[in-house]
């Protein structure tokens, strides 16, 4: 077995020391005569040899307006209140009744609106519009029942709707003339914006 001389050995040992020291990045008094070099004392780090990490802080919170919790809607009609809206609007036909078509009662708008078909009715049948403000039931959009009934555009205090008619010879699915009005909520009750023709009320209304 090869036998390693006392002094080479003590020699590696003093190295490996000094090695370690210098990833501390603080030496003192390392080296040896009999290796012909030596270490500084000290090492002294410049700006340039250290990597600075900057952690950047989220940006601050603005001042805007603070998000409100979501809550249900307390303005929207109840089916009780539509159904005993719908029990004092006279049938579209004898022995046929009502049912309800589209509307926006859940919008909490200050006038919203059901509107009523004839059951297994066509495009001429009878429709209705029930008004609402603020849950209550208001009252119809006209006193008769009225055929081609078309919602055409709503705001939070206005329905405009379009009524179609049918000039000369026309075919009933397919009515050329059309008038427009809209129900406007005024503060207090609903305002009809404009008139219809005779050719859609037929006198009736």
């Amino acid at each position: 077995m090869k036998t390693i001389a006392s002094s080479t050995f003590s020699t590696r040992i003093f190295m490996t020391v000094c090695a370690a020291s210098i990833a501390a990045a603080v030496v003192t008094g390392c080296g040896t005569a009999d290796e012909g070099y030596s270490f500084p004392v000290t090492t002294t780090l410049t700006q340039t040899d250290v990597v600075a990490t900057t952690i950047t802080s989220p940006p601050p919170a603005t001042n805007g307006p603070a998000a409100s919790p979501l809550t249900s809607a307390t303005c929207d009609v109840d089916t009780v209140t539509i159904d005993s809206a719908i029990a004092q609007i006279a049938p579209p036909m004898p022995g046929v009744g009502w049912v309800e078509g589209e509307s926006n009662v859940n919008t909490c708008a200050s006038l919203t609106y059901v509107t009523l078909d004839t059951e297994g009715g066509t495009v001429s049948s009878p429709y209705q519009l029930l008004l609402f403000h603020d849950g209550e039931f208001l009252g119809t959009g006209t006193s008769c029942n009225l055929s081609y009934q078309t919602v055409a555009a709503t705001a939070d205090d206005r329905i405009d709707v379009r009524y179609r008619y049918l000039v000369g010879d026309e075919a009933n699915a397919d009515p050329q003339g059309e008038a427009y009005v809209s129900y406007h909520w005024n503060g207090s009750d609903v305002d009809m914006l404009g008139e219809l023709p005779e050719a859609v009320t037929r006198g009736e209304c």
